[in-house]
């Protein structure tokens, strides 16, 4: 009989482990919930391009503080050179002393600018490049984004000496080493910037466009930081998660009407927060949002992403951060990034989510539904066929 037990019991063993051998992934994972990986802070960057206005560096310096937020700034090479020496620069295909952006007007102006970069960069925030003169480079070879590169260096490294300034010891290495980050003007790339951005040394690039819920990885050598298509809250369609392109959906990127401006401002800032809770309580993709040094619309859209900041980067397992440091947590978590893509961590519970939650948020609705991406891929087709060029230092 004894033999007979032993027989019995020896089987069900092997059925038992044949059973589980034929879970699937899914399966295991929620049978064992240790292979789930740790849940990721939920990251929000907030950038700036071009970054010529010497109140908008004193007013988003301070802003920050407040915020519990940091910004990376992509800087213009121009804005470092006076206008009484503009033909220094040449843009590949463009002629001597040529930007769209403009120049640094003088040479106080340079100076104070200098002051406000180094001011920044002591307080926690990043600087990146946006190239020189803000030209579409979406038809540029390899060799036209290298001397574009050569010569932003070339502004940037010797910058304190040309405007007579003593140069701080930190400068050599925030304008080589940890100017590690760039975004395209126009977000006009081609396949000549990716080699040209590991011969400079650059490790990430967030000039691409993906969705709302993609978690970064490395493409073309780089780290792959997009902007996202996020819809327009209370619409059907999409547009980019950028300053310009609310304005250019608002108002076809021109002045449009006081009476309006509260009402872009209210849409940006829900947009933003539908874009920021479907992913914080969905996969945690990290949230980008891209906007430059311009009052467009009355300031409708710095006045909005002051809200949303003030609303968001402050609360539990939210992460306002530069780029870099997005960076730094995905090389030491690349084992992990397609489990966060896939959401395989223990997601937090909503309803303890809104215990936390401001009013805002607790208020906006998920993002569901069709969505038109029709407005939003007209846009980016006339900005890289040239017809549309905005200025970003101009309202």
């Amino acid at each position: 009989m004894s033999q007979i037990i032993r027989w019995i019991v020896g089987t069900l063993i092997v059925i038992s482990i044949a059973s589980c051998a034929g879970f699937s992934k899914k399966e295991s994972a929620e049978r064992n919930p240790s292979s789930l990986v740790e849940r990721p802070p939920q990251f929000v960057l907030l950038a700036f391009d071009g970054s010529k206005s010497l109140n908008m560096w004193e007013n988003t310096r301070a802003f920050a503080k407040v915020a519990n937020a940091k910004f990376t700034y992509f800087i213009s090479g121009v804005y470092f050179l006076e206008s009484s020496v503009r033909s220094e620069y040449k843009g590949p295909g463009h002629k001597r002393g040529r930007s769209d952006i403009g120049f640094g007007n003088d040479l106080e102006d340079v100076r104070e600018r200098l002051q406000q970069i180094m001011l920044a960069v002591k307080e926690g925030n990043e600087i990146g490049s946006h190239a020189n003169g803000h030209f579409n480079g979406s038809k540029w070879s390899q060799h036209q984004w290298e001397t574009e590169f050569v010569q932003f260096d070339q502004f940037l490294v010797g910058a304190w000496q040309r405007a007579g300034l003593e140069e701080p010891r930190e400068w050599f290495d925030i304008s080589t080493f940890k100017r590690v980050g760039f975004r395209a003007p126009l977000l006009g790339y081609s396949k000549g910037l990716w080699p040209a951005l590991k011969n400079f040394n650059f490790k990430y690039d967030t000039s691409r466009v993906s969705s709302p819920d993609y978690w970064p990885h490395i493409r073309d050598g780089v780290w792959n930081f997009p902007l996202a298509s996020i819809r327009r809250y209370g619409t059907k369609y999409s547009t980019l998660s950028m300053d310009y392109n609310f304005y250019y959906s608002h108002s076809k990127g021109k002045r449009g009407e006081p009476s309006d401006f509260a009402d872009y401002r209210e849409e940006m800032y829900k947009s933003y927060l539908q874009y920021f809770k479907t992913n914080y309580l969905g996969n945690r993709a990290p949230v980008h949002i891209g906007h430059h040094f311009s009052t467009w619309n009355g300031g409708a859209y710095y006045a909005a992403l002051k809200d949303f900041a003030n609303t968001v980067c402050s609360l539990p397992e939210t992460r306002c951060v530069t780029y870099t440091e997005l960076m730094n947590f995905l090389e030491d978590h690349q084992d992990e990034i397609k489990s966060y893509q896939a959401g395989k961590f223990k997601k937090i519970n909503p309803e303890v989510a809104y215990q936390y939650f401001p009013k805002d948020v607790q208020n906006i609705s998920f993002d569901s539904g069709e969505i038109d991406d029709s407005q939003v891929n007209e846009f980016m087709k006339a900005m890289r066929d040239g017809k549309i060029n905005p200025h970003p230092e101009e309202d």
